[in-house]
């Protein structure tokens, strides 16, 4: 049965986001449906726009799990962020892992991120992407990411990111890695407040759209939820956190697809600021 589950994963990668395809990492931008480009403001940017890296003051780490998207324990995945500011700008890396004994992709990047008088920031991804399907070898790639983000005005930032810009292949099918556009707008009217409107174009599929809003009643508590189109999504989520620690939830509802859930633990080794 596993052996003819992993033969259908394999066969329909649109619905089960083989090869890595393009999904959500981490329980927060998870909860902002995935409308994480132009925030980008902790350690899971390196996924979303590496640029925004270099908007972190603290050294961070970040630990991410979905156990069974969509009922299924042989689409779970995890993953590792790290990111490290230094007075010659951000460092990062990550490793995440997706699949089960019988197929699975690891994707590992190191990142590197700056700005040009806090109001422009640039980064870059160096990816390797290994690929093992049993019985069946395996196959590695490298590819690169690049994004951007800008500061408009004290209360207006804009962001852009290109995932495997390089439009890398893998394996002798050259089956070619997930290629991915995105773009939007973070307004934040108040400090306690992000409204965020973004699109994305991933080349094998139609324009998506994503909104999202987060909100902190407290310091310490966030919540948070998101809408999307092509598919039509709906996301919601909540953080708490306390001295250096950070715990996050989020779901996802795809019409297509169904339910998923997933969680995150971040310390951030700033903690909490006035």
């Amino acid at each position: 049965m596993r052996i003819f589950l992993s033969f259908i994963l394999i066969l329909l990668a649109n619905v089960s986001y083989c090869q890595f395809e393009n999904t959500d990492v981490g329980a927060r931008p998870a909860g902002l449906n995935g409308a994480f480009t132009s925030l980008a403001d902790n350690s899971l940017a390196i996924f979303y726009n590496p640029a925004g890296l270099s908007q972190m003051k603290d050294r961070e780490v970040s630990f991410f799990y979905s156990p069974a998207p969509y009922g299924l324990t042989e689409l779970s995945s995890a993953a590792v962020t790290y990111a490290e500011p230094t007075k010659y700008g951000t460092f990062g890396a990550a490793v995440k892992t997706y699949g089960y004994e019988l197929y699975r992709e690891i994707n590992g990047l190191v990142s590197y991120s700056n700005n040009y008088k806090g109001k422009i920031y640039y980064g870059a991804n160096l990816n390797i992407y290994h690929l093992a399907i049993q019985n069946y070898n395996s196959a590695t790639a490298f590819g690169v990411d690049f994004g951007a983000l800008a500061k408009l005005t004290d209360f207006l930032q804009w962001g852009f990111y290109a995932k495997n810009l390089t439009g890398s292949t893998i394996g002798q099918s050259k089956e070619k890695i997930a290629q991915v556009f995105r773009t939007g707008f973070t307004f934040k009217p108040r400090g306690d407040l992000n409204l965020i409107l973004e699109t994305e174009k991933d080349v094998k599929y139609a324009f998506s759209f994503r909104g999202a809003f987060e909100y902190s009643p407290v310091q310490f508590f966030q919540v948070r939820a998101g809408i999307g189109s092509e598919p039509t999504t709906f996301a919601a989520g909540a953080g708490f956190r306390y001295s250096i620690f950070q715990l996050d939830y989020g779901f996802q509802n795809n019409s297509d697809l169904g339910f998923t859930h997933q969680a995150a633990l971040t310390i951030n080794f700033g903690g909490l600021k006035k």
